[in-house]
């Protein structure tokens, strides 16, 4: 059940690259990727968000965003976003995938994840606390 598992924000460096590192190693046997819909192509994870997955054991190397596309999307079981916006902004774009895309936030109150990028410490401290609580939420499902 949902092997190919695809998280997605806006530029696919900071939420769902730590969404993806978190979720590899809770889920070790299914194949997790991440995009971005307006991603900032072949650029690595935004640093603050490196540094908090690597103080908390995840693997922050080697990462690449990537553009979002009917290709990645069918490709995807399952597909986690960050916020409300995103879910109707892909199934308007993507109308066949509507029933597999859900929240990241769906097992807590359908929380979404503000975007941390160019903020403060303290929001991506935030953001990764979030998406942590919810990764470990769907790893719980999906074991």
């Amino acid at each position: 059940m949902f092997h190919n598992i695809l998280t997605i924000c806006i530029g696919n460096i900071c939420r769902s690259p730590s969404a993806e590192r978190i979720l590899q190693k809770f889920l070790p046997l299914k194949n997790i990727t991440s995009a971005g819909i307006g991603a900032l192509v072949d650029k690595g994870i935004e640093q603050h968000a490196a540094q908090l997955l690597a103080t908390n054991n995840f693997n922050a190397e080697n990462h690449k965003a990537r553009q979002v596309s009917s290709n990645i999307i069918n490709d995807a079981e399952l597909i986690l976003v960050m916020e409300k916006q995103h879910q109707q902004i892909l199934m308007q774009k993507y109308p066949a995938a509507s029933g597999k895309i859900m929240l990241l936030g769906k097992w807590n109150s359908e929380e979404e994840i503000p975007d941390p990028y160019k903020k403060s410490q303290q929001a991506f401290d935030h953001a990764f606390m979030q998406i942590e609580k919810n990764c470990e939420a769907w790893a719980e499902k999906l074991k």
